[in-house]
């Protein structure tokens, strides 16, 4: 218990100062710099959507500056369920729409239930982060060292914003927090949880599984014992097989709504086409040597030359080329880069948007960032904290202006 109450303490203690800091910045880019640029609102982005009007500058103070792209998409959801006449939105998971609907019965209004729930949410993930650490890595100081990097990323502050960024990572820690204690029932709910929260989390089975196979000591090199291991594997981790039934369940909500397919929104709403992983990645590649000077201000697509060269330095130490870590690093990579954004309303292939937001459930990649800062000497360590913090200030009021994408 002691240690859970020192997860708490950093968990929600940090998800909280994160919160009000954040709040207090945006407010002041929002009022200082936004309220003087032209063709830049505080209901962003909420042109089909019908959410209430908020009537207050403090209102817009607090609660508009998240009112920004897929945020606005979401609390549409939330008050509007999925509706056959706006399907843009019906792609996105439905945990997060029901979860602030069940705090908007709360007094307030719907953003703050919003903010409730997201505040909770990312001090949960923080929380997990931490036991992560200690239960996985073995190594609690770095789960706690992890924790800051990750409330410190530049891109942290869509885990404030009513998206499914912060329940999504606060499952899927909690795959492998509870894997590694071998809980299965409790993997496989928080695996059922985030795959109900985005569509992605169906690949945490195979990753669950690797997990599985790792404790029951599978080696590759005996295979004499290949298939008596993978069937006590099976044995123990049956229950694994709930994880998919969240991504089955939500096609089954969509086609009894008679909503449009999920491709055919991709396709005709998003302005996104689906392909292979290889073509994807080969895709955003070209994109970036076709497009030196564009792909320089493309925050996705620096978070996608990050990812890729921190998940390589990963292998080189062991601690973080453990085969799960590696197979959900690259894995999901893999799987952000299949889908291919267009220009939006033509043709003209670009790369994948989103990205960077999306690069934010890699959280080995924060520990690994987490175990290279506490092992350095106090100069670059400074300097590291700096960049980050530096990164976040700057983007995040980037964001409240609406000068970066979804």
């Amino acid at each position: 218990m002691q240690a859970w109450g020192q997860a708490v303490k950093w968990g929600f203690g940090v998800a909280l100062l994160h919160r009000l800091l954040l709040g207090v910045w945006l407010a002041i880019v929002w009022g200082v710099v936004g309220a003087n640029l032209t063709g830049v609102q505080v209901d962003f982005h909420t042109a089909a959507a019908e959410i209430p009007h908020l009537e207050t500058q403090t209102d817009e103070l607090i609660f508009g500056v998240w009112r920004r792209w897929d945020a606005v998409h979401y609390l549409d959801l939330t008050i509007n369920g999925y509706r056959v006449d706006f399907p843009g939105p019906t792609v996105f998971g439905v945990l997060t729409p029901l979860a602030i609907r069940a705090f908007d019965l709360l007094p307030g209004s719907l953003d703050l239930a919003a903010m409730i729930f997201e505040t909770l949410a990312f001090g949960l993930a923080l929380t997990l982060m931490y036991k992560v650490g200690e239960a996985y890595y073995d190594d609690a100081e770095l789960g706690r060292w992890a924790l800051i990097v990750t409330a410190l990323l530049p891109l942290s502050y869509f885990f404030a914003a009513p998206l499914s960024e912060s329940i999504y990572l606060a499952m899927t820690l909690g795959v492998f927090y509870f894997a590694a204690k071998r809980r299965w029932l409790w993997t496989a709910v928080c695996g059922l949880l985030a795959t109900l929260a985005r569509s992605q989390g169906v690949l945490l089975l195979p990753i669950a599984g690797l997990i599985l196979l790792e404790q029951s000591g599978f080696s590759l090199r005996d295979r004499t014992r290949w298939i008596e291991q993978i069937r006590k594997a099976i044995a123990q981790g049956w229950v694994l097989a709930l994880i998919p039934f969240g991504f089955i369940g939500f096609i089954l909500y969509r086609q009894l709504l008679g909503l449009p397919s999920l491709n055919d929104i991709y396709n005709n709403y998003s302005y996104v086409y689906l392909t292979n992983p290889l073509d994807g990645l080969i895709t955003n590649l070209r994109w970036i040597i076709e497009h030196p000077s564009n792909a320089l201000t493309s925050v996705d697509l620096w978070a996608l030359i990050v990812s890729l060269v921190l998940s390589f330095v990963a292998l080189r130490f062991p601690k973080h080329r453990r085969l799960p870590l590696t197979a959900y690093n690259f894995g999901f990579i893999l799987f952000f880069v299949s889908k291919v954004n267009y220009v939006y309303g033509t043709n003209e292939v670009m790369f994948t948007q989103s990205f960077g937001r999306y690069s934010l459930a890699l959280f080995p990649l924060c520990f690994l960032v987490a175990d290279g800062l506490r092992s350095t000497t106090p100069i670059p360590r400074v300097l590291g904290v700096a960049v980050l913090v530096l990164g976040i200030v700057a983007f995040s009021a980037l964001y409240v202006l609406a000068l970066t994408g979804p």
